[in-house]
């Protein structure tokens, strides 16, 4: 599916800008509860334009669990190789190397064989939170992984296939919940083309530029605890 970033990026800036424009307005003539309810609609009809313009979910991506089961070892010849890749990197380590700069240039048997030690290693036995080092080295792991094996490949590709959609649909949603444009969905669109990552914070910073950009958060909030005959 094609997506048009440019007539994305013009569709979220000026809702932003709306919607800043609609958390400003003040009437004399209208009660609080008046006024509320002029807000309101504002927000809703902005609110469908963003979701009207929702790209479609993407299929589910493939599991990368299975790929890193597949490390394990599984048969004696396995176990061996894994202790010999083992003995191998306490070595390196005892020499001086840090985990991280072994997984960076690791072969797949080498990475099999930090894997399956990782959870008694001492960066997370030692560590003040060790689920977060474990998930870390996981994640470095599985980075160097795709590097050296077809099977990772193919799961990054099928991910970066639905990156841009997820992306948008994620800066959309956000926008049209809170008004503001979220990280999720900036991590996302980062990762599927920085230079329109770059664009989008160009015309958001022009559209609501500065402290302001609150004021959007606040009403929405505001909106979203009042009910709507209030």
């Amino acid at each position: 599916m094609t997506i048009d970033s440019a007539n994305l990026i013009t569709l979220i800036t000026t809702a932003r800008r709306e919607l800043l424009a609609t958390a400003r307005t003040t009437d004399p003539h209208l009660t609080p509860e008046g006024l509320r309810a002029r807000q309101r609609a504002e927000v809703e009809a902005i609110r469908a334009r963003l979701l009207d313009a929702m790209p479609a979910e993407p299929a589910a991506t493939p599991d990368r669990q299975p790929v890193l089961d597949a490390l394990a070892p599984a048969t004696a010849n396995d176990i061996a190789r894994v202790q010999h890749e083992q003995a191998k990197v306490s070595a390196l380590l005892a020499a001086g190397r840090l985990l991280p700069e072994v997984i960076a240039t690791a072969s797949r048997d080498r990475l099999a064989a930090i894997l399956d030690s990782a959870e008694t290693s001492p960066e997370v036995l030692e560590a003040r939170d060790p689920a977060s080092v474990l998930d870390a080295l996981h994640e470095m792991i599985w980075d160097r992984l795709v590097q050296v094996d077809d099977a990772a490949q193919a799961i990054v590709a099928a991910e970066q296939a639905t990156t841009p959609a997820r992306a948008w649909r994620s800066i959309l949603e956000g926008v049209a919940t809170t008004g503001a444009i979220p990280f999720e969905g900036r991590v996302l669109l980062n990762r599927a083309d920085p230079a329109v990552l770059g664009l989008l914070d160009d015309g958001d910073a022009e559209a609501v530029p500065g402290p302001p950009g609150n004021l959007i958060e606040s009403m929405m909030d505001g909106l979203d605890r009042v009910p709507v005959d209030a």
